[in-house]
């Protein structure tokens, strides 16, 4: 079993007022991928929820049954029946976390799994929430990736806490990618949208900070949200130092309120696939300016001693092998104790 990290009467709450952490034993942590972009591997998720509570996400319609209800499993307990149906108002979105205390272990003991696959963190959560500053459960997992050499990487979020782990992502070397998620180019708009999430600034800095790493980067417009200057966006993205950008969409829910918030602030129009595509070719025209501009220096220092990557405009797909060969560990928790114990 697992050890919790806080009691109920150490756990810090400076980070968490107003706020439901809700820990619990998670049964499993391997969800199978199914997306052409990122490969056809799994999606690893260290929380369900996300304090950064963006007001149009998707995964606000999921159910989210308060963590500890779940009952006996029996379908003729009332309580297990009753404990099914407490679920997280979609309102709620934002205002809880479940930590998944053992994700580190469950990832450890499904390692086989992954020979020549791709792991995404995270399809549901942004796995750098500021929660992730105390219970390091992202970390533990990369931790654990690290001795699946077979295994690619994807991490998508939208924080500049990945900082904090830059020293784990570059041990990765070429088997790892960071997808940063920038939306728009107006801070405003973030306030608005996404009022609990890193601001627009930190997040260039952070993408700046990865590219001079080493570290490959994909800036993802995703969703799509309402840009000042899109020319100067496309600029943007193109001088931070990113390998790649793409574009996507909003994945509104049905009767969606933020359809209304859309509205109300006449952005109606990023709805429109016009709108995409003029972004989309707009970074299109950035990275070819940017393609260009290396070629003509041919000669330059830093060519010499930075590898040139490929120029892609969306992350580069993993594609899965036919061979399911266990995963050769370059340890075990026996020799590194520490795995799975709270962060100094």
């Amino acid at each position: 079993m697992t050890r919790a990290l806080f009691s109920p009467d150490d756990r810090p709450t400076g980070l968490f007022q107003d706020f439901q952490v809700e820990p619990e034993e998670a049964k499993s942590i391997l969800r199978p991928q199914k997306d052409a972009r990122y490969g056809w591997g799994f999606s690893l998720n260290p929380y369900r929820g996300c304090s950064h509570g963006c007001r149009y996400c998707y995964v606000r319609g999921y159910p989210a049954p308060l963590a500890g209800l779940q009952g006996s499993g029996n379908p003729t307990d009332k309580n297990a029946v009753t404990a099914a149906k407490r679920l997280h108002d979609p309102q709620e979105w934002g205002r809880w976390v479940t930590p998944k205390l053992n994700a580190p272990e469950l990832l450890w003991a499904q390692r086989h799994k992954l020979h020549d696959q791709s792991v995404f963190i995270s399809s549901a959560t942004d796995p750098y929430q500021p929660i992730e500053r105390d219970f390091r459960l992202t970390r533990k997992c990369l931790q654990v990736l690290l001795g699946c050499p077979t295994t690619q990487v994807i991490i998508h979020t939208r924080s500049p806490m990945v900082l904090q782990d830059l020293e784990i992502l570059k041990a990765f070397e070429d088997r790892l990618s960071v997808g940063f998620s920038i939306p728009t180019d107006d801070d405003a708009v973030r306030r608005i949208v996404e009022p609990d999430a890193p601001s627009i600034p930190s997040r260039w800095g952070a993408v700046e900070r990865l590219s001079k790493a080493g570290i490959r980067v994909s800036i993802g417009a995703t969703p799509l949200l309402a840009v000042r200057d899109i020319a100067a966006f496309a600029s943007r993205v193109r001088d931070s130092g990113a390998n790649s950008a793409w574009v996507g969409g909003l994945r509104l829910l049905k009767d969606d309120p933020f359809y209304s918030l859309l509205a109300e602030h006449h952005w109606l129009h990023i709805l429109n696939h016009d709108y995409a595509d003029q972004v989309r070719q707009a970074f299109k025209v950035a990275f070819r300016e940017r393609s260009n501009l290396s070629a003509g220096r041919p000669g330059s220092q830093r060519e010499k001693l930075r590898p040139k990557a490929p120029m892609r405009l969306i992350p580069e797909p993993v594609w899965v092998s036919d061979s399911r060969m266990s995963c050769p560990p370059r340890f075990n928790p026996g020799q590194q104790p520490s795995l799975f114990t709270q962060a100094s």
